[in-house]
Order: structure tokens, then sequence, then C-alpha cells
């Protein structure tokens, strides 16, 4: 890990791989990829990840659409009861 001039954590990134003579690139965990290991979808973190806020921390301000296509704002539109937010990140690899 290292901190920028703002005191952010930034995860020290898994660059290693060897590119294969297909033009195609093998990271150090065996899988194979049109990109080199350590840039794009890629970036696989080493040792500790922040991963957001703990269970019970205030979330930052969150808005995004909605299936429907309205706006929901998380602090706005949960009338202060409890809310849940969900991330779905696609494994590319």
């Amino acid at each position: 890990m290292s901190s920028d001039a703002g005191g952010r954590v930034e995860p020290v990134v898994d660059a290693s791989g060897v590119q294969l003579k297909t033009g195609l690139w093998r990271d150090s965990l065996g899988y194979v990829g049109p990109m080199q290991p350590g840039s794009g979808p890629r970036s696989n973190p080493l040792g500790w990840f922040p991963t957001g806020p703990e269970i019970g921390e205030m979330l930052p301000s969150i808005s995004g659409a909605s299936f429907d296509g309205t706006t929901v704002d998380v602090h706005l539109d949960r009338e202060a009861g409890p809310a849940v937010v969900s991330f779905l990140r696609s494994a590319v690899w």
C-alpha cells in the first residue's frame, strides 16, 4: 500500500505476467487475457484491499439509477431507515 498527498491509500497492483506468442498475456495466477496484467480490468490488488465501509459505518453520498430509470439517493430516499447497497462487479480476466 502507498498513500498519495491526500492521504488516500492505493493498493499495490500485481503487474507480473508473461507475454505469450499468441499476443495474449498470462498473469501470475495462470489466467490468460488480451491485456498486460496491471492495466485496465487486469489490475489485481496485492495484500490488504479496501472494499468499502464497515457494517454500520455511515455511507458516503450515493445516488444512481434504479431498475426503472428513476434516480435514487441513498440518504434522501430511505427516510432515515436502514439501507442495503449492493455493487456487482464482473470478473474480467
